[in-house]
């Protein structure tokens, strides 16, 4: 009776065995049967032979963690003993070698198992390999698409930066030319006026002097001491006058209102032009030095260039505390017009020089500077087709290169 008991449990846990075999045997993960004891594997599956690269002949008999490649063994021994020890299963990303020498990345879950009597160790390897490389290149094309989105942005700001300063510039151009039209209407009046004023004071002063020859008028100081301060009321209002039209001269210049294409035009003039709308900011503190060499005219867009002489100019004269001096330098050279704009002012520091032309980035104070200026000033170089560099150190000054095309 317990020999037939006996038999038919031998014939079942046969049955199971072969079952099992089966299954591994059409398993589309590796899987390895590993005795718990010696860490030698006791049988591999068709998967596992191809996807090591090994004949099952070569397989059986090898310890597991020489599947793996040198750096990764410790870590195998140590995940082998644990599950014996503990008997707890684990699920890790490992490495194998194969015969070839190529390297997977595979998903590695061992447990221990018990079957009749018996223990084993069984390992199910799944390659990743592909999906790891799909997994990175994916990675790879989202940082770059980030990394692109970022520079668009970057991009379409600074655009916007520059097309709202642009709006601004031309909003200026046109208040320029309705206030230039404005004053010089009444300024006409005045000069004209002023004209024939001083014509009439001369023919009266000649009309007085003649009474006075011919002794009906007697010499009265006072009479002479008013006639001396006419005379100099008179130079002081020409002089204002002729300034006023120089400044509005020079603002119409300074827009181009009616040159808003390109243009053939000498450097030198939009420099002076510019000098003389920021005279404000030079007061009697700044120096002006100019070292203008013969240059030829440029084909360029004068408006534009004005911009970029006023915008380094004031930022050369707020740069210096105190007193000091911009020099202005012009030359040519390898069919380029070159011009130099330096101070005597404090300096940048050399961590920021990267970033001076960075929309937003400014050195200046607190509602002192908006970061715009500089920003603007490269983008109109660069559609110049030129290009503008800078040389500063703290505490000596600054030097702006602006090289520019005669063509």
């Amino acid at each position: 009776m317990n020999m037939a008991h006996n038999d038919r449990q031998m014939a079942a846990l046969k049955t199971s065995e072969e079952k099992y075999r089966k299954m591994v045997e059409g398993a589309n993960d590796a899987i390895f049967g590993i005795d718990p004891e010696n860490a030698t594997i006791l049988y591999a599956n068709q998967c596992a032979e191809e996807m090591c690269g090994y004949p099952r002949e070569t397989l059986i008999g090898m310890k597991v963690w020489k599947l793996h490649p040198s750096d990764e063994e410790p870590q195998a021994r140590r995940l082998f003993e644990e599950v014996v020890k503990s008997g707890k299963s684990y699920l890790r990303e490992q490495h194998f070698v194969r015969r070839d020498g190529s390297r997977l990345t595979v998903d590695v879950s061992a447990v221990l198992i018990s079957y009749g009597d018996k223990k084993l160790i069984q390992r199910i390897c799944r390659d990743v390999t592909r999906r790891r490389l799909l997994e990175d290149e994916l990675r790879r094309i989202n940082e770059n698409l980030e990394r692109t989105v970022e520079e668009r942005t970057a991009e379409l700001k600074e655009k916007q930066t520059q097309l709202a300063q642009s709006e601004k510039m031309a909003a200026l151009g046109s208040l320029v030319a309705g206030i230039a039209h404005e004053i010089n209407t009444p300024l006409g009046a005045l000069n004209s006026n002023n004209d024939m004023f001083i014509r009439l004071i001369g023919k009266l002063s000649d009309v007085l002097g003649e009474m006075k020859a011919c002794g009906d008028l007697k010499a009265n100081p006072e009479l002479e001491k008013i006639f001396e301060n006419i005379e100099k009321l008179n130079d002081i209002n020409r002089t204002a006058a002729e300034r006023i039209v120089k400044m509005v001269n020079s603002l119409r210049t300074f827009a181009r209102l009616d040159k808003s294409e390109k243009d053939t035009v000498d450097i030198h003039e939009g420099i002076e032009t510019t000098l003389t709308l920021v005279h404000h900011e030079l007061k009697d503190r700044i120096e002006v030095v100019k070292n203008y060499g013969d240059i030829p005219k440029i084909s360029c867009y004068p408006n534009q260039l004005n911009q970029v002489f006023m915008n380094l100019v004031v930022n050369a004269c707020q740069a210096i505390d105190g007193k000091g001096t911009v020099t202005i330098t012009t030359s040519e050279k390898d069919g380029n017009v070159i011009v130099e704009i330096s101070d005597t002012g404090k300096g940048i520091p050399e961590e920021d020089l990267q970033k001076v032309f960075d929309p937003g980035f400014t050195t200046k104070g607190s509602g002192v500077g908006t970061g715009l200026g500089l920003s603007i000033v490269h983008q109109i170089v660069q559609e110049h087709q030129g290009e503008i560099e800078i040389d500063s150190k703290t505490g000596q000054g600054t030097t702006f290169r602006i090289i520019l095309p005669v063509a």
